[in-house]
């Protein structure tokens, strides 16, 4: 069953779309403009998205917009329904961001085809972009995000920094109680982090015992106490099986025009002398 969010400032057309989305089984959400279809998708993070284009508020073009930069809808596929059918609308409309444009009226059939075909692509982007055990953001996706903050950074001037979290004396732990044990507390580690990390920012999984967290719009200070309190969590938390586990965090802030490569090996860097420094700590990252 998909989760499915329908943004429409009309109530029977919303109706309509949801008896045909619920009798295949789907789970139905609805918002009745723009401005909230956003809040909505941000909030439920919904696999697709059947979007009006002229609501009230907030028009679909902007809604799209704004969905589509927001991370936490990065897999969600969007389809355009709209009385607006000349070619530059769709055109408008597919280069703001939609995957698909349909046409008002439209027939019941030729949707719920369009949704079924759009949920295959969402579950393709998925398993590209998110890591199988943890469901954080893969590696490759945080390449891309950290691009794309890194030029958010040099347009707008404001902070961006980087944690780099590594278990510490996690090979004991899979040799003394097995893969299985060590793989939920993986998938814990992953929780705390979605649990003390703000929505804005963006975890992921590095690879192996290794994970990663984007901190947008914030400088080393503040990126410290977020820092400070995931190690604390993650001190804090009794994990299956195992009891407790502790990290070593290193935490690197962007400088100016400084590039990928650069912005991660300060951060791992600063990791490596907290694993040095004795374990369970952070150690903050020299200066760009």
């Amino acid at each position: 069953m998909a989760k499915i969010l329908i943004v429409d400032d009309n109530t029977a057309i919303r109706d309509v779309i949801k008896i045909h989305l619920m009798m295949a089984g789907h789970e139905v959400i609805e918002a009745e403009n723009g401005r909230q279809g956003v809040e909505m998708a941000t909030e439920h993070q919904p696999d697709l998205v059947i979007l009006d284009v002229m609501m009230p508020e907030m028009d679909g073009m902007e809604a799209c917009s704004q969905i589509r930069t927001d991370p936490a809808c990065a897999a969600v596929y969007v389809i355009m329904l709209s009385a607006r059918g000349e070619t530059s609308d769709k055109v408008d409309g597919l280069n703001t961001g939609a995957d698909a444009y349909l046409t008002k009226p439209f027939e019941p059939d030729e949707l719920i085809a369009q949704v079924n075909a759009g949920l295959r692509t969402a579950e393709d982007r998925r398993q590209a972009m998110y890591d199988l055990l943890t469901g954080l953001f893969n590696r490759r996706a945080f390449d891309d995000l950290m691009h794309r903050e890194l030029s958010l950074r040099d347009r707008h001037g404001h902070g961006l920094s980087m944690v780099m979290i590594d278990l510490d004396h996690f090979k004991a732990v899979n040799d003394t109680y097995g893969h299985h044990a060590g793989d939920a507390v993986l998938r814990d580690l992953a929780d705390i982090l979605r649990e003390v990390c703000r929505p804005s920012d963006l975890p992921c999984r590095w690879g192996g015992e290794e994970f990663a967290c984007l901190l947008p719009q914030t400088d080393l200070e503040n990126a410290l106490k977020v820092g400070e309190r995931l190690r604390a969590a993650i001190e804090a938390h009794d994990f299956p099986e195992v009891g407790k586990v502790t990290a070593s965090l290193g935490i690197s802030q962007a400088g100016p025009e400084e590039n990928e490569e650069s912005f991660c090996k300060r951060a791992d860097e600063a990791l490596y002398r907290a694993k040095e420094g004795g374990r369970n700590r952070i150690e903050a990252a020299t200066s760009a």
